[in-house]
């Protein structure tokens, strides 16, 4: 994108006077009241020098930074800002990111695509957010960190609506600066700069004060078109109706421009950094030598640790300060006491929203922090656990931490603890496998991380201790690993392309609509859309309807039910010509179950959530005719006495008849009438959201069809359970007709076993026990007398040309006399007569080639070999129709070993 100076040639910007510049160090263009400033702002180009001399009147901590923004916004006389509150940090209104990295995310794609309206216009808010790509830096360059809050102020442009645009944004953002906070005019610096994510972009200037950038002003006109004309580092963009003002202010950037402190750890977590040092072997180290470290950080870039260290090592010389061993062990442990008290935040913000540890999507980023910080906690001598940490810094945060679920974290923790124990206790021997020749590449650094949940400095420690060598890790380890895992992956089936006509769906006016008729409005290759169906057709979990059509008096069967935009496709096993009038026939009993077991889904799910806890979300979701599964967020295994009182909770409800209500609501009255579970089944891409509500249990967005009331449903009979995952557990049950086959089928089996073992139903079990108990032991005897047999044939071979062979008969346990052969390493030949063939094994290092000499010796002889397999220094040769074995062993005496 080229930027033209009319781009922001603005009326605020000439009628303040500012000027537009080009930077002498990097070429960007800027603004600024500055006649004599020459470069942009941008710390790459001019450093800090706000650290020890704030341009802010006063030192703010966050709560009340982030009240004199919302308050400015809220209060203004020309637009009054809707207060927005925080948006959770998991966004489940979105399946293509795992966690909210900007404000913006909370409207992207409902609001920023037009679909939806903004849940206020002007708006402000603070959202808290989490980008994991600069978890290598954070503790080291005084400014990085993986949670912060971005304010905004953002206002959404209608082509019927005008709110405001660069003009009033930019002015804003002086005047927040300069009237609230009493920044001197001539310290801000807008530097231009072309902004783009999330299949958005815009033109965009970054706001910097002293060298610290403090916001980002976008101004959202762009979305992504192959098709369009307008290109951003090789993607094209096209204009959208929707213009967004999209703001970002780093409040904890302004909290630390307030302080003036020589990190923005000091000036955000002060109480928690003394907490910390307090309670371990951690000190403070000079101010001047971290505010270098920051100034320092701030201008190399990329970051290197290497170059850092040595301006940090040439800054103390020159001082007169001690640059040694000592000072190298304290900074490491004051890095580490900045990175707990950051990831700790980080931890709350994610178990607020119930992520549970894992190895997969954002579970695995939970677990990163949770073993650096168990690593961290370690290292300094923390005198007291993580959870103690935790508590601690809910204290200071929980003003913008929504919630802190004590049990949910204690457990979490316990968890996590004795696993990253269990990996720590079992490391050396698993780490020195992967070192060849003293050399352990990338790659390998990274599985043992990844898949062995070994962290970099313990994987250093032992390669230094294996090796005597120092181990290389790149500065930007985590970032390698975690660039890949922050993206969620929205999955994309293969669509076939129809004609776009809006059918009518039937089953949502009445899901008793069970035989329609309707108009063919296309037809091709037994693929019909109609102009209205009753047929559901897949989605949500729900299988397709099954039935038929009556066309000229002939039935033709429906094989599959599928929605493509607002097109309902019928598959169908004939052909039905366009134009055509037909009669539909839904099949009753399939769409009932079907409807027993949707409705049984939600109600499971809000009765396991209400058993087990708030931490249980669904997960995924598989609807069938005989039984369904219900895949939950859960990190403890379902017990039998779980099973026995969830099923109790169910038949509770159902006995009670609690009635389930489905309504269409807009978008923003339904996230605040019943929050974000609306969307446990997945998001919609609509104006509504058709949610289904249990009375008193449970409400979610759902597209499927639906009882009236729970005691519809009957009864529930869950059939097992099982871990599918790491935080996953599986749930699959049968409810209604279904669950009562499973339970007749079930008293089959109890009968037929109580009629074998002739015993009382109550006494099954116990007979059962002990027929197993005598079979185990039965087998074990077996196994005995196999060995002791094999022993005896193995010390009694026939030599024969070096080579040991065996002559036998009816050998029923071959495997375990080859096993044992194998291990002794010895050339050896089995010949094991069987009744209508005999099997030759001969197990070589060179038992191909000897192969090979005994079929040409015993063609000779007139015997053909059935088959020959050759695997793994094992031939094994099958003939048949044989009755005196000493031709083969005529045979073997001329193979040369």
């Amino acid at each position: 994108m080229d930027y033209m100076p009319e781009e922001f040639d603005i009326d605020f910007f000439r009628d303040t006077g500012f000027m537009r510049k080009q930077c002498i160090s990097c070429s960007s263009y800027f603004w600024t009241l500055d006649s004599e400033k020459k470069t942009c702002g941008d710390p790459a180009c001019e450093s800090y020098s706000f650290i020890g001399n704030s341009p802010v009147y006063r030192k703010y901590t966050i709560d009340e930074m982030r009240e004199e923004f919302i308050k400015f916004f809220q209060n203004d006389s020309e637009f009054r800002h809707k207060f927005i509150p925080a948006y959770p940090v998991v966004p489940r209104w979105r399946d293509d990111v795992l966690l909210v990295n900007a404000s913006i995310y909370d409207f992207q794609p409902q609001v920023t695509s037009g679909l939806v309206p903004p849940p206020g216009n002007p708006i402000v808010m603070s959202q808290p957010s989490i980008r994991m790509l600069d978890l290598d830096l954070v503790g080291k360059t005084g400014r990085h960190l993986t949670t912060f809050e971005m304010l905004c102020h953002d206002a959404f442009n209608y082509e019927d609506k005008f709110v405001y645009w660069k003009n009033e944004t930019i002015r804003y953002s002086f005047r927040f600066l300069t009237e609230r906070l009493k920044v001197d005019k001539n310290l801000i610096t807008y530097k231009e700069k072309p902004w783009f994510g999330g299949g958005n972009a815009g033109n965009a200037v970054e706001v910097f004060v002293r060298g610290l950038e403090v916001a980002t002003l976008v101004f959202m006109d762009l979305k992504e078109d192959p098709n369009g004309d307008v290109e951003i580092e090789g993607t094209k963009y096209s204009h959208m109706p929707l213009r967004v003002v999209d703001t970002g202010y780093g409040l904890e950037r302004l909290v630390w421009l307030s302080a003036a402190t020589s990190t923005i750890y000091d000036a955000i977590y002060d109480k928690t950094i003394n907490f910390l040092i307090e309670n371990s072997k951690a000190k403070k180290i000079n101010d001047k030598i971290m505010a270098k470290i920051s100034e320092i950080s701030a201008v190399i870039d990329p970051y290197s640790e290497e170059k850092v260290m040595n301006e940090v090592k040439k800054f103390m010389e020159s001082k007169k300060m001690e640059y040694n061993e000592d000072f190298i062990k304290q900074l490491k442990f004051l890095r580490e006491v900045y990175s707990l008290a950051d990831h700790t935040k980080t931890l709350l913000l994610m178990f607020s929203d119930y992520v549970i540890p894992s190895n997969v999507k954002v579970g695995y980023l939970a677990r990163t922090l949770i073993r650096r910080s168990f690593r961290f906690i370690d290292d300094i001598g923390f005198k007291y656990d993580l959870e103690k940490l935790l508590e601690f810094q809910y204290g200071e945060f929980k003003n913008i931490i929504p919630r802190f679920d004590e049990k949910f974290i204690s457990d979490i923790i316990k968890i996590e603890r004795e696993k990253y124990n269990a990996v720590n206790q079992s490391s050396f021997n698993i780490v020195k496998k992967f070192i060849k020749d003293d050399d352990l590449p990338l790659d390998s650094i990274i599985r043992l991380y990844e898949s062995y949940g070994r962290n970099e400095d313990l994987i250093s420690d032992i390669y230094h201790q294996i090796t005597g060598k120092t181990l290389i890790i790149p500065d930007n380890f985590h970032e390698l690993i975690i660039k890949n895992k922050e993206i969620g992956r929205k999955e994309t089936k293969k669509q076939l392309t129809f004609p776009d006509i809006k059918t009518r769906p039937l089953y949502y006016d009445n899901t008793k609509i069970l035989e329609f008729t309707a108009n063919v409005l296309y037809s091709c290759d037994k693929k019909i859309i109609l102009n209205q169906t009753a047929f559901y057709p897949e989605g949500g979990g729900q299988p397709y309807d099954l039935g038929y059509f009556i066309y000229n008096g002939k039935r033709i069967n429906v094989l599959n039910v599928q929605k493509y935009g607002d097109s309902i496709v019928h598959f169908l096993d004939s052909d039905i010509p366009e134009h055509s009038r037909i009669k539909g026939v839904v099949d009753y009993n399939r769409r009932h179950q079907l409807m027993i077991h949707h409705s049984a889904t939600h109600l499971l799910l809000g009765v396991m959530r209400s058993y087990f806890g708030d931490h249980v979300w669904q997960s995924g979701v598989k609807k069938d005719v005989n039984e369904s599964r219900l895949d939950i967020t859960h990190y403890k295994k379902i017990t039998e006495e779980d099973i026995k009182n969830i099923e109790d909770l169910c038949f509770r409800a159902i006995e009670d008849g609690k009635t389930i209500r489905v309504t269409n609501e807009k978008w923003n009255t339904a996230l605040d009438k019943y929050g974000f579970r609306l969307f446990e089944g997945g998001v919609p891409v609509s104006k509504t959201i058709r949610v289904v509500t249990i009375q008193d249990i449970d409400s979610e967005g759902c597209g499927g069809t639906h009882l009236d009331n729970t005691s519809e449903i009957h009864f529930i009979k869950i059939i097992k359970t099982e871990t599918l995952q790491e935080g996953i557990q599986r749930v699959t049950f049968a409810a209604g007709p279904a669950a009562l086959r499973y339970v007749q089928k079930l008293y089959n089996i109890i009968k037929a076993e109580q009629e074998y073992m002739r015993v009382d139903e109550d006494k099954i079990a116990d007979q059962s026990k002990k027929y197993i108990e005598e079979l185990i032991s039965l087998r074990k005897t077996y196994d005995d007398q196999s060995r002791e047999i094999t022993k005896n044939i193995i010390n009694n071979p026939e030599k024969i040309n070096n080579i040991n062979v065996y002559n036998i008969e009816n050998y029923t346990n071959i495997k375990l006399l080859i096993s044992a052969l194998q291990k002794f390493n010895q050339e050896s030949i089995v010949i094991n007569r069987l009744q209508n063939e005999v099997i030759i094994y001969i197990i070589s290092g060179q038992a191909s080639s000897i192969t090979d000499s005994l079929i040409s010796l015993i063609k000779n002889n007139g015997i053909e070999p059935d088959r020959v397999t050759k695997s793994h220094g094992i031939c094994i040769m099958n003939v048949n129709n044989i009755k005196n074995t000493d031709i083969l062993l005529d045979s073997i005496k001329k193979v040369k070993s």
